[in-house]
Formats: C-alpha cells, structure tokens, sequence
C-alpha cells in the first residue's frame, strides 16, 4: 500500500542517495547512533546479533516504507545493494523514504547503480562528501557520508572511478569556488559531461592561470580523439585555442595534424574545433591547415557537406585578410603567395560557380568569395556569375549571390544585372516572383542613383493596360518591392511615384495587400498640417 508520504517522494525530487539495510534497521529502532555526534556501535549491533546480510534484507522486504529525519551532520550507514533512499521536499529536517528494490523496482530506473551510493547532481541538498571506505565499509559494502552546509569541501577519492567521477561532477556544480586542480583525473570526463560541467570548465581556462591551464592541456591531450568528436568536449579544445599559450596552441595542433585534419572538418563537432584554430592561430599555423586540405581531391565534396563548408569559408576569409594586410604594409610578393595557398578553393568555385550557387551551402561559399577575396580572384568569380546570372536571379540560392555582387561588383557588374530586370515587362514577372523580388529590392536599396531611376522608370510603365505600379501593389509579394520603391525613391521619381499610387487611392484602398501600400505612403508623405505648421515656421523666421 502506498503511502502519502511515497506519492509525495514520486512527484517530488527524484534525486537518489543509496543508503544500507543496516542504517533502515538502525533507523526503525533509533539509538545512538542516530543522534548528533553519536557513534557507530548501535550501527554494528545490528550485525552482533547473528543476522546474516541476507536475513536481514528478506526481513526488510517485507516491513513496509518508513521515514526517517535528521539533521546535518548525522553519521549515516551505507546499505548491501539494492537499498534506497530519495529525499522528499525539506521541511525543518531531512526526510527520506526507504524503499526495497523489488517493491520499487519501476522507480528511478536511472538511479539504479552499484552498492552503497548514488549520487544525485541536480539535487536540492547540501554538497556530499564522499569519505575514502575503510576495511570494515568494504566488508559490509557501505561507506559513511557527511552532510554539510559548507560547499567549499574536497571530495576525496574512493578507488571507484565512475563514483569518484559523479562526486567530481556534483562538486563542481555545487562549489562556485571549484577549479580544474580539485577535480585533476576527470577534466575531460567532466567536459564532456554535460553543458553545464563544459561551460565550468571553459570559465577555468578563461580566467584560470597557466598551471591550470596547462593541466587541461595534459587532459585533453590524452583524451583527444574521445574530445573533438563530443558534443561538449570539443569546447575544452576551444578553450585551449582560445586562452592558452603560444606554446600550448602549438602541443594541441601536433595533436590534431596527428588525428586528421579532413576528418575533423567533415565532422559536425570536430569542424569547429578547425574553424577556431583558423580564427585564433598565427599565419604560419593556419597555412599549415591550408597545405592539409590541399591534399584533398575535389573541393567541391567538402563545400557541399554542411560541416566542411564552413571550413572552407573560414579559410577563404582568414587568408584573404592575411593577404590584405601584407600588401597593405608593402609586402606584395607575401600576399601574392598567401592567396595561391587558397587557389585550389578559388578556381574550383569559379569553375563551378552556378552549380554552387544554387545549393544551400555552396551559395554561401561563393559569398564569403565575394566578400573577402582580393580583387583579381573577385573579379573571377564575379565574371562567372556575371554568365548565368539569369538562371540565378529567380533560384531559392541563387538570389543571394545576386544581391552579394549587386553590394561588392563593379559597375559593370551592376550594370548587366540592371539591364537584364529592365527589359521589356520582365520586371514585372521579377517583382513578383518569391525569390527574383529579393533582388529587385536589392537594387532599389544599394544602386546608385541613375540604376534607381532605371529600375522606377520601368515600373512606372503601363502593364496589362494600367500603370504597373499598381498592379504591383495589389500583388501579395510584389507590394514588398512597391514599399521599398516608395522608402527610396527621390525627386521626380519620388513626386511621380506617390502621384500615381494617390490617384488610384479608391481602387488600391479595396485590395488587400495594397492596403499595405497606402499606409507606408501616409509614413513617408508628411501630413497636411505638417505641411501647414512648416509654411507657417518658415514665415514667422
């Protein structure tokens, strides 16, 4: 039968503590022992009076829960395995429930460990401290524990690694005091553990000094090839690239030349670990990376792979900047060879440039070319898009590495691009289409003034016998590029653009998506009376 006090314990903390058959029976005939500063004797009886460890569990099973308080600091004997005990919601003691795994056995699946302990990281409770067993522990398979208010204690080491590793991990959740030194022999288990214990250890290295840092490093050498591939230990590695020494960066990238540097980058947790150290890592370490991708066949493979791909526009940024900066202090021939060591990446893009650019990871490689490269290996790539750019302007890819060469090409880039949404009615079809009217409003918002003109002029044309202004506020993509017209917009263009829209107000004012129109006409157009307010301000002066 259930007690309330059961019920209480299921819909409350689940946090376990293991506790022995020779505590229960203590605790069902309080003595000494259970008393602050008492010791153990009363505990040892239970066992003097000739009951073996299994009589006295086949007794136990079936005498039903109880439950027992006390407060800190009470000597508490450990139980054979099987036995017990989770905390209930603390009132002015400490209350738990005993429970008999064949009674139970469906509770807390997760808590059923070894004998004698079971720690609970996300408890409630005070920091628990894990005493090293002594012989007479070890015979009757339980061991003491202190509870304590104090969150500043060590946790002693038992002999038992996965115990002493969930003492390592609890005590570092609970001691805000805690550095890599207190749990030496677990930092890449305790790193790879879980967010919270990653994020512990990454705060050690940013603010830790060197000795610390350098015990990670040893961990993490060790542990390497479990650590890149983790969700959670491939930030220890980070950390090291990020706030170690010269000297320590260059230990861990003997390691990662050592594992594979391909394998890594084509790796969801291990790209990133390459991705820092091309961010953090000197020129020479970076071009060491470089001459390993280079050993690869194809660079295409990598550029579609949602891991690699980020590599690879990590390396195009970091090299080009390198280049930049040489030839900005003189050094032409450093620069001319740094972005050859990136040739491989370059000619493979340009070569393939419209295939790239309708995939999900290939348009974003063809932007960072864009952005980043020098001029001569831009103009490349902006050429070869310059060739296809009509199979790009309507793709779901393709018209983002439009919108990039409209911001960065040249003038003659920008003029093809113009032309070919200003001939005959096609900007009509462009305006209105999902992925092509991104363009259009690109080109409104980054053109200079002549190539807005264009763009306005052709709108403004009669389509469908109306203006075509007004078929394309009526349009439920197409008002997009009629409201962004209107933000830019300027002189004659402006003044002739909100005649026509004011004029047709009646049949706009009726469709829906017009409506949206008209209302960033009344922002951008100032009022009557603002009008009349600015007339009489200029008077009075």
């Amino acid at each position: 039968m259930q007690t309330a006090a059961n019920q209480e314990e299921e819909e409350g903390d689940s946090s376990l503590y293991a506790m022995t058959a020779a505590s229960y029976y203590s605790s069902a005939h309080p003595g000494p022992n259970m008393m602050r500063g008492g010791n153990e004797e009363s505990v040892e009886s239970s066992y003097a009076l000739g009951r073996d460890d299994a009589t006295l569990d086949s007794s136990l099973s079936s005498m039903p829960p109880q439950t027992v308080s006390y407060s800190n600091q009470y000597m508490v004997a450990y139980p054979p395995v099987g036995w017990y005990a989770s905390p209930l919601p603390p009132t002015s003691s400490h209350h738990y429930n005993y429970h008999h795994p064949t009674a139970h056995q469906s509770m807390y699946p997760a808590y059923h460990v070894p004998p004698a302990y079971s720690s609970a990281p996300t408890s409630q409770y005070q920091h628990l401290q894990y005493p090293v067993n002594d012989e007479s522990s070890a015979r009757h398979g339980r061991v003491k524990a202190s509870f304590s208010n104090e969150s500043n204690e060590d946790f002693v080491l038992t002999g038992d690694r996965q115990r002493d590793l969930r003492g390592a991990l609890y005590y570092v959740r609970k001691n805000p005091s805690a550095t890599l030194f207190d749990i030496d022999g677990f930092i890449a288990e305790i790193a790879k553990a879980d967010e919270g214990a990653s994020r512990f250890v990454q705060r050690r290295l940013q603010s830790g000094k060197e000795t610390e840092k350098r015990l990670a490093l040893q961990a993490a050498l060790r542990s390497f090839s479990d650590l890149w591939p983790d969700p959670f230990g491939n930030f220890l590695l980070q950390g090291l690239l990020d706030f170690g020494s010269a000297e320590m960066r260059e230990e861990l990238m003997t390691a990662v030349f050592a594992a594979d540097v391909v394998d890594m980058t084509l790796n969801i947790h291990g790209c990133r670990v390459i991705q820092k150290a091309l961010l953090v890592l000197d020129q020479a370490s970076v071009c060491k990376i470089i001459t390993e991708l280079q050993d690869i066949e194809e660079v295409i493979p990598f550029i579609f792979d949602p891991n690699g791909n980020h590599v690879i526009q990590r390396a195009i940024q970091i090299m080009s900047n390198f280049a930049k900066s040489a030839a900005d202090h003189g050094d032409i021939d450093a620069a001319v060879n740094l972005m050859h060591q990136i040739k491989f990446i370059i000619d493979d893009v340009a070569a393939n440039v419209e295939q790239l650019s309708k995939h999900r990871y290939g348009c974003r490689v063809v932007q960072r070319a864009i952005e980043y490269c020098p001029d001569e290996q831009r103009d490349e790539v902006l050429m070869k898009i310059l060739s296809c750019h009509r199979n790009l302007i309507e793709d779901q890819f393709g018209n983002y590495v439009i919108q990039q060469a409209l911001t960065i090409g040249s003038e003659e880039i920008i003029t093809a691009i113009v032309e070919s949404l200003t001939e005959g009615d096609v900007i009509f079809k462009f305006s209105k289409h999902k992925y092509a009217s991104n363009v259009v409003e690109a080109m409104l918002t980054s053109a200079t003034a002549h190539h807005k003109e264009a763009i306005l002029s052709a709108m403004l044309k009669d389509f469908e016998g109306t203006c075509g202004i007004v078929q394309l506020a009526k349009d439920p993509i197409a008002n997009y590029v009629v409201k962004k017209a209107i933000d830019c917009a300027e002189g004659q263009q402006r003044e002739k653009l909100f005649a026509v829209i004011t004029s047709n107000r009646q049949q706009l004012s009726q469709a829906p998506y017009a409506k949206y129109v008209l209302v960033k006409l009344g922002e951008r157009r100032p009022s009557r009376t603002s009008r009349r307010n600015k007339g009489q301000d200029t008077a009075r002066f």
